[in-house]
């Protein structure tokens, strides 16, 4: 995949939580109608990823990302001219992003892992109070990468490396069989799998939301399916991957 392909995808996240103007909204329509089939189903995956993720949760907190975002993918788009001012000088339309950026960001705030056989919630707030789901959104390096499950569903990550952490939403997903559990892995070259939490049956729905940290030396996130309370390294086959690069 290409570079411009990449924008597109990184896209996906400002078009989906309606945070660009008709024009704009209508340069991205064009970007990706013209984008090969995967690229088109990527953005597709993480546009429907992001809704239903919002319209399960709702927010208290607004955190408004910064405006040089937007410009910045807008501006690496073949044809394409990003609009300076509308959303930062637009009231309207500032409060409108807010909620949503914030509807996002509440979508992960507190999320159940059982890592090693002990259940943790992760706060996912930094040392200073902003939510990393917003952090990972207002990065320069923001991605977005997707990766079909195998039996079903997909797997979208919206990471940052200088965040040093990813938003999964997988949706679709069913859940393990009984008597077994899906387990996360970071995955890398350098470095032997890391379990980056396990999920259980009750824990999977059809859009399921987890923050994965210390992702900036891994390469992979990848899905096996483990004994109850997970392993210390996969014993089963790595069954779906997704790019982390």
């Amino acid at each position: 995949m290409d570079e411009s392909q990449h924008e597109i995808l990184d896209l996906a996240q400002v078009y989906a939580l309606d945070a660009v103007d008709d024009q704009q909204r209508r340069e991205i329509d064009i970007a990706v109608q013209s984008a090969p089939p995967d690229v088109r189903l990527e953005f597709d995956t993480t546009v429907r990823g992001v809704h239903e993720t919002m319209a399960a949760q709702s927010a208290s907190t607004a955190v408004e990302p910064p405006a040089h975002l937007l410009g910045r993918i807008l501006d690496a788009l073949p044809g394409t001219a990003a609009s300076p001012a509308p959303i930062a000088l637009d009231e309207v339309r500032a409060r409108k992003r807010r909620r949503l950026v914030a509807a996002l960001s509440a979508a992960a705030a507190v999320v159940v892992l059982a890592v090693g056989g002990i259940t943790v919630a992760q706060q996912l707030q930094s040392e200073d109070g902003q939510p990393v789901p917003a952090q990972i959104l207002a990065a320069d390096d923001v991605r977005t990468a997707v990766a079909p499950i195998a039996g079903g569903g997909s797997a979208t990550v919206v990471y940052s490396k200088d965040v040093d952490a990813g938003v999964l939403v997988m949706n679709d997903v069913p859940p393990p069989a009984p008597g077994s559990v899906y387990q996360m892995w970071l995955l890398g070259p350098s470095h032997e799998p890391v379990s980056a939490g396990i999920m259980e049956a009750d824990d999977v729905s059809p859009s399921t939301t987890a923050v994965v940290n210390d992702i900036d030396q891994s390469t992979e996130l990848g899905f096996s399916v483990e004994p109850p309370g997970g392993s210390t390294q996969p014993t089963g086959d790595i069954f779906a991957t997704v790019n982390l690069t």
